[in-house]
């Protein structure tokens, strides 16, 4: 019932709001200097189309704060639609148009008297005439200048959303994305420099420590999801482009590729080359008559005919060539910031956009998460998953507030992920025993189940779908589970595990629950039939053998990878792409975790009000269920109704017992009948 008073207050104050706008802008539009007002008195009919009062109140305006006048409808109708749309306000915005509103008269009035610039009206007004001739006494001309824009930008800082320092970032790497290698046109082969990323080169279309930890966050001060900030791109590092090989030895090396397969009597010509941060494409066309298959089984006697390189080759998606991808003599690094801060990232609407790094033309790869909906990720050990893994971390950091996004992270390595703990995105702490992960899991479980209950009591179909009906404090938050060594726990309890694992990625995706599964070990007793039949988005790493390859991608190819986050990424109904994951070092994700942490703690009572069913006791769960009982029939005596929601958010416990306290209620008469799906219940209370 509060709720509701409250978000039908907020919609009165949005209508207000808006008509308040409407009624200004009709005012100062329909202005006539010969209307009676505070300074001008007439008997003559009143033009305004808003009136007396919009006669006198617009003419105080224009008076006041001359030109700047115009702007406030379109900020009175701004506000009052967010409102009415229970938008999120920043109050540093208040602050921010204070300013703003403050320093642009006095600005504008210092413009007009510097280049005698006269108007029918003072364009300042009042206030920023009088400002602008104090401040000349003071400062001179100059420095009446300086004073008032270093005012101006400060406002207009407040304002954005964007710091100088991101801006800056990101003009910067927008101007180094546009640097081309000049190609000769008369050359036989064409040396493709690749084009930064278009909006038609979406990825979505490419791709599209243990719970004894918890007392050290609970006096920390929770994050206030309002004021909370989103890290700077400053906190990353900037890594310099390795030298690209230059046109002379692309050139050559196409005409050695060349005369090394027709050694294997494989005749055909390089057509165009496509120089990438790690390898090299080289599209070649075959002479007719010679089978695919044939060049294709060549890889490794070419590798070694190159001088010891590991080759790779495999059809081009839409081209009759062939791709032979040959490692460069100079690798290049691939830096977060640099997929973070480009437009593909930034543009992507998802919540649950992960940075995964470059293709081999070197365009910026991003993937969706909600579109996977699930990811496995396997290779050897030093092959760069477990970069990959904190990259992706990092991308959901820099994404998304903790409210949006919660993460449950399984970290038997005791290596990678524990240095996220006490970050507030996590729904429990780092979790590093395999069974504490096992009871997690089932944990996450029984959440699903209890999603599918409130978004069928709204009608909804999916997490999206409740989140845009319900009240923002009522939204719930997507849930991204990570594990970064799927065999430690297969080895602990591996019919448990495998269970809940299945259970979640068949049915998990609709109520907002993604897993991302790793593991350094692609065996046919880690990664199951039934695990790879529900992960069909699948990245494999540089691995030991094709049988390895073959039971992550289902096919050879993972074997002739370079290491150091060369990886395929395979997802459903299409080719594997060739990626160079992007990497972030320790440092990076210390500086960004801190100022995180700075901002608020963890707030682990979600997870701590899910029930195990299998650990629940008559005797003891009776005596919880009363006491908790009264408590709820206090609160619903105090606010006239009941639901079980309500419940679950007042008391932060499970759906399971908020429903068997409903059961009580009802049962003992103290509810009225069910009004539909999602309203709550009327309390009648004892008679």
């Amino acid at each position: 019932m509060a709720e509701r008073l409250k978000r039908i207050k907020e919609e009165i104050l949005g209508v207000f709001f808006t008509l308040t706008g409407v009624y200004l802008a009709i005012s100062l539009i329909s202005y006539s200097r010969w209307d009676p007002s505070f300074f001008t008195f007439t008997n003559g009919p009143v033009k305004n189309y808003g009136g007396i009062v919009g006669s006198y109140l617009s003419d105080l305006l224009l008076t006041l704060i001359g030109a700047i006048s115009y702007l406030l409808p379109l900020l009175f109708l701004i506000y009052g639609i967010k409102r009415i749309l229970g938008k999120e306000k920043r109050r540093e915005t208040l602050l921010g148009i204070f300013i703003l509103f403050l320093i642009t008269p006095v600005l504008i009035s210092l413009v007009c008297e510097t280049f005698n610039i006269k108007t029918g009206i003072d364009p300042g007004g009042l206030w920023g005439s009088e400002i602008a001739k104090a401040l000349k006494v003071l400062f001179s001309i100059p420095g009446a200048y300086i004073f008032s824009l270093s005012f101006f930008f400060t406002s207009l800082i407040i304002l954005s959303p964007v710091t100088a320092s991101e801006a800056l970032e990101q003009f910067i790497q927008k101007t180094k994305s546009l640097k081309k290698i000049p190609v000769q046109k008369e050359s036989p082969i064409r040396v493709v420099e690749s084009p930064p990323p278009t909006e038609e080169q979406q990825a979505h279309e490419e791709i599209t420590p243990s719970y004894d930890r918890k007392s050290q966050y609970e006096a920390s001060k929770p994050v206030d999801s309002s004021s909370y900030r989103l890290p700077s791109l400053s906190l990353l590092k900037s890594y310099d482009q390795a030298q690209r090989p230059s046109k002379e030895e692309l050139l050559e090396r196409a005409a050695l590729l060349e005369e090394k397969l027709a050694d294997f009597n494989i005749t055909g010509k390089v057509t165009q080359v496509h120089p990438g941060p790690v390898v090299t494409m080289y599209e070649f066309e075959p002479t007719p008559g010679i089978k695919i298959s044939k060049i294709v089984s060549l890889a490794e006697d070419l590798g070694r005919a190159l001088g010891g390189l590991s080759v790779r080759i495999s059809p081009i998606p839409g081209k009759t060539p062939l791709g032979i991808e040959v490692p460069n003599r100079n690798r290049g690094i691939v830096g977060l910031k640099e997929i973070i801060s480009s437009d593909i990232f930034t543009k992507s609407r998802s919540k649950l956009t992960l940075a995964l790094g470059k293709d081999i033309y070197g365009r910026p790869i991003v993937g969706d998460l909600t579109l996977m909906p699930h990811l496995l990720v396997a290779g050897t050990t030093g092959s760069g998953k477990s970069v990959l893994i904190n990259s992706m971390v990092m991308s959901l950091l820099y994404k998304v507030r903790p409210d949006e996004v919660k993460m449950l992270m399984i970290d038997p390595k005791l290596l990678e992920l524990s240095r996220y703990d006490g970050i507030p995105h996590l729904i429990a702490p780092v979790i590093t025993n395999p069974r504490d992960a096992t009871v997690a899991l089932k944990k996450m479980v029984i959440e699903m189940e209890n999603r599918y209950r409130l978004i069928a009591e709204q009608g909804a179909r999916n997490i999206d779908n409740f989140n845009r009906v319900v009240p923002e404090d009522e939204r719930l938050p997507y849930i991204v589970i990570i594990i970064d060594e799927l065999a430690d726990l297969m080895f602990t309890a591996s019919k448990e595990v495998e269970d809940s694992i299945v259970r979640l990625a068949q049915m998990a995706r609709a109520s907002g629950i993604h897993l991302i599964l790793a593991t350094q070990r692609p065996s046919v007793d880690v990664i199951t039939g039934i695990i790879k039949a529900n992960f069909p988005t699948r990245i494999a790493f540089q691995v030991s053998s094709k049988v390895d390859s073959r039971t992550i991608l289902d096919q050879q190819g993972a074997e002739q990878l370079i290491g150091k986050g060369d990886m395929l990424l395979m997802r459903p109904g299409a080719r594997l792409t060739r990626l160079h994951g992007a990497y972030v070092s320790e440092e990076e994700i210390r500086r960004v975790t801190e100022f995180i942490k700075q901002q608020g703690a963890p707030d682990y009572s979600i997870f701590e009000s899910i029930e195990l069913e299998r650990k629940d006791s008559p005797t003891g769960e009776t005596e919880e269920r009363d006491e908790l009982y009264n408590k709820v029939i206090e609160y619903a005596e105090g606010v006239g109704e009941i639901s079980i929601s309500s419940i679950q958010r007042r008391f932060k416990i499970g759906y399971n017992r908020a429903a068997r306290i409903m059961q009580m209620l009802e049962e003992d008469g103290l509810v009225g009948p069910p009004k539909g799906a999602g309203k709550p219940r009327d309390f009648i209370g004892r008679h």
